[in-house]
């Protein structure tokens, strides 16, 4: 893994289970010496990837780039 792309979009603060999934993703990553990239806004990061916009949920919260 080159890196990680963490979306992490304010209208998600509020979401306990996410933040700790988040937690530990970052702790991973630093375990395996895996750079983080940190983006704020989840739609941006669905279009760069090329999720359709037809498509439910839009879950492209972390990344990995190989």
């Amino acid at each position: 893994v080159a890196f990680c792309v963490l979306a992490m979009d304010e209208e998600y603060e509020w979401d306990i289970a996410l933040q700790i999934h988040f937690t530990l993703i970052q702790a991973f990553c630093f375990d395996n010496d895996i750079n983080i990239v940190r983006v704020n806004d989840i739609e941006r990061l669905a279009d760069i990837v090329g999720c359709n916009q037809d498509e439910e949920p839009k879950d492209v919260h972390c990344i990995l780039v190989t």
